[in-house]
């Protein structure tokens, strides 16, 4: 080894100077920055030895011990060595992982010579340190506990092993470094190698004061993190300290039956001392316990006799004690006598000399004695004490007397009393004294009081004072009975116990009462008295036959019974008055009771049941016998037969008078003014008569009888009147006599018709009235939202009237006279108040202002209310207009639109510029006339609308409603802004349903609160937005998914077989009709298309949403000067952004149809309300006001009208259609679903197309629609009418049929009855070509050419190329070929 570090360092001496250059003048040499330095780790550690070098030029490398590692820096052959660090910046630091003793050498870092440069050497050590592998104490086990006795000296030793370098020890103890002169350090080599053992011995001498203490040795060391450690707990023994006794003091007197603790202490010793207690020597308790440095024992105990005198030791003792410890403390206890006891003789008679003993058994101190005779004290005759027990005394006291005469047993008490305590014990001696029985009394029953038969009774008889007790005995009428005896104290009893029967009334019992002090017995007797009901009764009917109207009597006979019996008669339950014959007794006390019921018999009688009752009052008890009569009668009525009967008019009825008699039958005569009813042969319909649902409805009026039963059938007011019925048997006959009441609705026979009073006259209604029942109640006058208190009502007559007191114009109007009986339809008829009073002319800003364009005509309107008659006037500065002045320029026309209400319209014919100004309309009659002023203008921006308010909420829309403003002479439309609460951006929704003033915002959510606003805008411009602050909140639950119902058509398939019928019949009937008006329609239809227009008509635009359904064909109202009905249809698309500079901003909208109708000269008075369908544009801004373009320029619309492409509104149209183009600086592609139209005017027909484009998307320019994709639709309209025309009729010319559906791309002929359908061109058929500028369709050139014959055809040219351009330019448009325009 020493021969190969020799030839490394010649190796690299000649590395570094062999060859060497000399460095430049001034260059710095390498050196180090960070030589490496002695370090210390911990054995495991991670060891860093740091070397820097400065301006190296030379390689690097280790040498450890000389031994060098190579110039990698992964060291080869040392797994856990690297040189790490910034090699080219001069860092080469050597690491070493998991450090072990082999590492502990010395490392030099060596830095070879280059270009000039000398080598460079830098050498540190490593000490790798060791913790001590263990720490104990020899001779000791791990936390061992060393007992030593007082004054004796313990040897610690503390062995610290294997420690690399050697450890040092500290001494605690009790956590509390010592520093001892006993203290002996010795070091050793460890056997293992380069380590070290430490044995630190220390010399102790304990006193009880170490007792507890823990002493430890800690090794500590740099390599470990917290000091080694192990200790002893040193026990010091020594006697415990003498016993100290507390809970009681010498001399001290405690009670007998007092707790007692008595406590024994020993402080200190090691271990501690164990106390006992002993009572007299006897071990009493072991139980003592620890209490901190103290052994203690408490005895707890009941003082009692037996300790007084006792004494108790306390001993303490441990292991180092030679002899126990002791202490003791003796008692001095007081208690009362154990015992007291009297004796004496147990019976004596009057005059005897007796003597008594009182023995009173341990007391302390001896107890005092008294006596107390019969609640009297006495004193004693003589007195002696003597010691007894363990330290108490007995005490003998002995009393002699006479025994008076008394009568009763006499009581001696002795008391002893322990003066010192204040107890006191006592003893009671009874002395028996001899004397006679008292004489008995008896108990449980009382004389004279009866018992009931059958019931058991108990008598007792009860002796007192006997000394000894009395012998009783029982006797019956002067026989022994037995009993049941008792005896208790001087109290004897004997009880007998008696069944009672009716022999036993009137019995005697007695009880004798007699013992050996009695010379004779004593005795007490009593009668019993037996109550019994009878036993049966009889009933005797006199006489045998009974009949009406005459006399009868039924007498009763009742057995023997105590108290007598009572005798009730009862007829069907009710009692009845009858009288005592006879009364008799019997050999038991009972008596016998006779009772007779006098009857004076009728019908009512037969087959009623009478019962004798027999009732013993005294018992509660009865016995019954019954018997039913048979009474002969003439007939009677079931129930008693009405007076009168009421029947409606018209209906019918069964009046039942069944009577019953004895003996049957019954004969019935039904006659009517004296004559006979008809018998009729009685079928269902007359036993059904009076159930209408039976009897199929009314007949023919009729009233016929059958025995008891009156059948009425749909009775008539002439049969009301008085039907009599009379019913006999051999006993005689019976009459009824019943009216019949008639009936009937109803009816208003006169009424006041119009009533005119001036105003602050009274005006009287009048309303006569016929009907069976017909009250006051019954008639009655309404007016809706009508005050009647200043209204007086009569009634008298069947006529009722109306009394207006004072009326004013607000009595104007119409009253309603009503009449209802409860039967048919209620009465009603009108009667008219008119107040008259002179004309008011309504003023508001929708009549105030009127507008029209230049060479239009403009209308303007004024509103009165007045009566009589108003007449209107118009007028301008002074000069009167109206009333035919100039019927050329203008025109005035008045209706009369409700009672006391007129409107009339002024038209100013080719309105000029001098037109425009102030007019002033009249309104006047007899009593005076009102005006109010119109201002006339050229068409003006609407107003904003009033008045916004919400209708209803749901829980996804809000349902709004307004007031619309001026409309500025052009036709107005709405659009709604709204956001939520929580957004600062709104949506908008355009309204384009003309006269539509309600609209329902929907896709709203949950439970929000949003706020809701309003504009209006026309052709002329835009309102301001109104109603803010209107705000609504959605529901916070939707509602639930109603569930469909199963059962539709299980009813329908219940229907009969005949409605069936009936209906399919209805049908084809109905069916039949339908094609017949249809027929006559085209043939109206093409007269008038064959005469020249009126008015220049433009097309309709018709949506392709609109084209599947079936549009009905109606006829057009001929010399009509109302506008015509058209329909316009408007699609429109908007790009995705606005422009370059609204980038994210979307605006999007949707138009739905929408219908209007008016004239061509815009006028706001010429609109007519036609049945509409809400439409709206929904616009989703993220701002909170639409951006600038959008703001500039009128939105897309409904067109007022179907424009005629000379007029110069559809040019405006064509501009929104180019600004919609402008928007997004590119041509789009159509929407999803768009309509397009072709025309030429000379055809007066015009072609509809929609189709729906490819999913795949497709860049702006040439495109490729595939397979699957767009379709075309294709329709034919006529420019007349707002419906496709019907071509199931109409023939084809030029090609023949088949070719020119083929070339239309149609496979078949469109179903008749749908008229004209849209059929759609698949995307591959040859002559469609598609691109997203326009479309072009090979088709056929279709004409209507004539609509004035039945046969009216549709040509077919050769074919013809057409092109749809869904965004066209202003600059393109031809007025002779609209073509594919959005409007």
């Amino acid at each position: 080894m020493h021969l190969l570090k020799i030839l490394l360092s010649g190796t690299f001496c000649i590395l570094t100077y062999g060859g060497a250059r000399q460095l430049a003048w001034g260059q710095q040499r390498q050196h180090f920055r960070k030589p490496p330095k002695d370090q210390h780790v911990i054995e495991g550690s991670v060891a860093i030895i740091k070397c820097e070098v400065g301006n190296q030029a030379g390689r690097v490398q280790w040498a450890k011990d000389g031994f060098v590692l190579g110039f990698n820096r992964s060291i080869p052959g040392y797994p856990r060595y690297e040189m790490i660090g910034d090699g080219i910046g001069g860092e080469h630091h050597l690491r070493i992982h998991n450090a072990t003793l082999t590492d502990d050498a010395d490392y030099q870092c060596q830095v070879g010579p280059a270009d000039g440069h000398p080598p460079i050497r830098g050498t540190g050590h490593l000490t790798v340190l060791m913790a001590p592998t263990t720490v104990e104490l020899l001779g000791r086990g791990r936390e061992d506990v060393i007992e030593v006795r007082e004054g004796e000296e313990v040897t610690l030793e503390c062995k610290v092993e294997e420690a690399k370098p050697v450890a040092k020890v500290k001494w605690y103890k009790n956590e509390q470094e010592i520093h001892l002169d006993s203290r002996d350090d010795v070091t050793e080599e460890s056997p293992k190698r380069r380590r070290h053992n430490l044995l630190s011995k220390i010399t102790l001498r304990l006193t009880p004061a170490d007792d507890g203490s823990h002493y430890s040795c800690h090794a500590h060391h740099p390599a470990l993190n917290a000091p080694m450690r192990a200790s002893v707990k040193i026990s010091v023994q020594y006697p415990p300290g003498p016993p100290v006794i507390t809970g009681y003091t010498a001399g001290e007197a405690i009670r007998a039956g007092e707790e007692r603790t008595l406590t024994c202490r020993s402080r200190g010793g090691n271990p501690l001392g164990r106390v006992v207690w002993y009572r007299n020597n006897e071990n009493i308790d072991s139980t003592d316990r620890a209490v901190g440095a103290e052994s203690v024992n408490e005895y707890k105990f009941i003082v009692d006799s037996s300790d007084n005198g006792a004494v108790y030791t306390c001993e303490v003792r441990n292991k180092l004690t030679d002899k126990p410890l002791l202490a003791s403390v003796k008692l001095d206890v007081q208690f009362p006598p154990d015992k007291v006891m009297v004796s004496g003789p147990a019976r004596s008679r009057v005059d005897e000399n007796v003597t008594l003993t009182c023995f009173v058994d341990n007391s302390n101190p001896p107890a005092e004695v008294s006596w107390v005779v019969d609640s009297k004290p006495r004193p004693e005759t003589s007195t002696r004490r003597e010691r007894a027990g363990p330290g108490g005394w007995r005490t003998v006291s002995e009393l002699s007397l006479t025994v008076p005469p008394i009568e009763r047993d006499m009581m001696f008490t002795c008391h002893a009393t322990n003066q010192a305590l204040g107890e006191t014990k006592l003893d009671t001696y009874m002395l028996s004294v001899l004397r006679p029985p008292q004489p008995p009394t008896l108990h449980g029953y009382s004389g004279g009081v009866g018992i009931r038969v059958g019931t058991q009774q108990r008598i007792t008889c009860i002796s007192r004072g006997a000394n000894p007790p009395a012998d009783l005995q029982w006797y019956r009428n002067g026989q022994k009975i037995p009993s049941q005896k008792h005896r208790i104290e001087d109290m004897s009893s004997a009880e007998i116990e008696i069944v009672a029967e009716p022999q036993d009334n009137g019995a005697q019992y007695r009880c004798e009462a007699h013992n050996s002090a009695a010379s004779t017995p004593v005795s007490v007797s009593t009668t019993l008295v037996v109550h019994f009901p009878p036993e049966s009764v009889k009933i005797i009917e006199n006489p045998q036959r009974l009949r009406a109207g005459k006399q009868a009597s039924l007498t009763c006979e009742a057995g023997p019974s105590n108290p007598p019996a009572t005798i009730t008669w009862l007829r069907e339950g009710y009692q009845m008055p009858g009288r005592v014959m006879d009364t008799s007794l019997t050999p038991n006390g009972g008596t016998r009771v006779t009772n007779v019921l006098t009857l004076n018999l009728t019908a009512a009688d037969d087959g009623l049941t009478y019962t004798c009752q027999a009732a013993n009052t005294a018992l509660r008890k009865d016995v019954r016998q019954s018997i039913t009569l048979r009474v002969n009668y003439a007939p009677t009525f079931l129930t008693d037969p009405p007076d009168v009967v009421d029947v409606v008019v018209g209906e019918s009825e069964v009046l039942n008078l069944t009577a019953r008699a004895n003996p049957g039958p019954v004969l019935y005569t039904w006659t009517r003014h004296g004559l006979p009813l008809p018998d009729p042969v009685i079928d269902d319909s007359w036993r059904h008569a009076h159930d209408p649902d039976i009897s199929g409805g009314a007949g023919p009026s009729l009233v016929a009888a059958d025995g008891p039963l009156l059948y009425i059938r749909s009775v008539k007011v002439d049969d009301a009147g008085v039907y009599e019925l009379e019913a006999t048997n051999q006993e005689g006959a019976t009459v009824a006599k019943v009216s019949l009441n008639v009936q009937y609705p109803p009816t208003i026979k006169y009424t006041s018709e119009v009533v005119t009073v001036a105003e602050g006259q009274d005006a009287r209604l009048e309303c006569a009235a016929d009907g069976n029942p017909l009250t006051e109640e019954m008639m009655r006058w309404t007016r809706e939202n009508y005050d009647f208190t200043r209204t007086e009502q009569t009634f008298g007559g069947k006529k009722a009237s109306l009394t207006v007191l004072r009326s004013n114009k607000n009595d104007t109007g119409v009253f309603s006279c009503v009449v209802n009986n409860g039967i048919g339809k209620v009465a009603t008829t009108n009667v008219t108040l008119v107040v008259k009073t002179r004309p008011q002319v309504e003023h508001s800003q929708l009549l105030n202002r009127a507008a029209a364009e230049v060479g239009r005509t403009g209308r303007l309107r004024c509103l009165a209310e007045g009566a009589p008659e108003v007449s209107f006037s118009w007028k301008r500065d002074g000069v009167l207009l109206s009333n035919g002045v100039r019927p050329d320029k203008y025109e005035n026309e008045t209706l009369k639109t409700g009672l006391v209400s007129w409107a009339s319209t002024f038209s100013i014919k080719n309105v000029l510029e001098s037109d425009y100004g102030y007019y002033l309309c009249v309104a006047e009659n007899d009593l005076g006339a009102s005006t109010v002023s119109v201002h006339f203008t050229r068409p003006t921006r609407p107003d904003p609308p009033l008045a916004l308010k919400v209708l209803n909420t749901t829980h996804d829309s809000v349902t709004l409603a307004w007031v619309p403003g001026f409309d500025g002479g052009k036709p107005q439309y709405f659009r709604l802004r709204y956001r939520s609460k929580s957004s600062s951006s709104y949506q908008y929704l355009d309204v384009y349903e003309f006269g539509v003033y309600t609209y329902t915002v929907t896709g709203l959510s949950l439970d929000t609160e949003y706020y809701f606003s309003i504009m209006s805008y026309n052709d002329v411009g835009e309102s301001e937005y109104r109603g803010e602050f209107v705000r609504a909140t959605t529901r916070s639950e939707a509602p639930p998914t109603p569930v469909p119902s199963s059962n539709v058509g299980k009813e329908a398939s219940k229907l009969p077989g005949l409605w069936v019928v009936i209906i399919v019949l209805v049908a084809t009937a109905l069916l039949a009709l339908n094609v017949s008006a249809i027929v006559c329609i085209v043939r109206r239809r093409r007269n008038k298309r064959a005469s020249p227009p009126t008015k220049k008509t433009p097309p309709p635009s018709i949506s392709a949403s609109a084209m599947p359904k079936a549009m009905s064909l109606t006829p057009t109202q001929e010399g009509s000067d109302q506008a015509s009905s058209k329909s316009t249809t408007n699609t429109m698309y908007a790009p995705s952004s606005y422009n370059d500079t609204v980038v994210g901003e979307t605006l999007s909208s949707i138009s739905e149809k929408s219908r209007e109708s008016y004239t061509q000269e815009d006028s706001v008075v010429d609109y007519e309300e036609q049945t509409h369908k809400h439409a709206a544009s929904t616009y989703l801004i993220d701002q909170i006001e639409p951006p600038p373009e959008y703001a500039s320029q009128t939105p897309s619309q409904p067109s007022s009208a179907a424009y005629d492409p000379q007029e110069d509104d559809y040019a405006e149209v064509l501009r929104r259609n180019a600004y919609n183009h402008q928007l997004g600086k590119v041509t789009p592609r159509p929407p999803s679903r768009a309509t397009h139209y072709s025309t030429s005017p000379e055809t007066r027909g015009y072609l509809s197309f929609s189709y729906t484009p490819s999913p795949t998307d497709v860049p702006n320019g040439a495109a490729q629609y595939h397979a699957g994709g767009p379709s075309v639709t294709l329709g034919i309209h006529d420019h007349g009418h707002g419906y496709p025309a019907d071509i199931g009729s109409m023939g084809l010319e030029g090609n023949d049929h088949s070719h020119a559906l083929q070339s239309l791309g149609l496979d078949s002929d469109p179903p008749p009855s749908l008229g004209l359908e849209q059929h759609s061109i698949p995307s591959e058929h040859p002559s469609l070509t598609l691109d997203p500028h326009s479309i072009t369709i090979d088709h056929p050139v279709i004409a209507v050419t004539d609509f004035s014959n039945r046969n009216g055809d549709l040509r077919v040219q050769p074919t013809s190329l057409s092109t749809f351009n869904p965004n066209p330019s202003p600059s393109t448009f031809s007025d002779s070929d609209l073509e594919g325009h959005l409007v």
